[in-house]
């Protein structure tokens, strides 16, 4: 079970920062990484050795803007699965 905690200060409708950490099909990492580094607001996108595949930073205006780009990370063909940090 999971519980939601609604933000309420204004700061989190400021620009927002956060890691995606992707893990995807064997072999098809070069892929994945090319179709993140389209993203506009991929700032950063590295091919990692451990648990995950590929690590990339994003910075957006909100955090429904960083919401949207991981959506479209997801939605990538051959992404498994993926795990996102927000810098506070």
């Amino acid at each position: 079970m999971s519980t939601i905690i609604p933000l309420k200060s204004t700061r989190y409708d400021k620009m927002a920062v956060g890691y995606v950490a992707v893990h995807c099909d064997t072999g098809k990492e070069l892929h994945v990484f090319e179709r993140i580094n389209d993203i506009s607001k991929v700032k950063e996108v590295q091919i990692v050795m451990g648990l995950y595949d590929i690590i990339c930073k994003l910075e957006t205006d909100n955090t429904k803007e960083l919401e949207d780009a991981v959506m479209r990370i997801r939605k990538i063909p051959h992404v498994q699965t993926t795990m996102t940090l927000l810098v506070i």
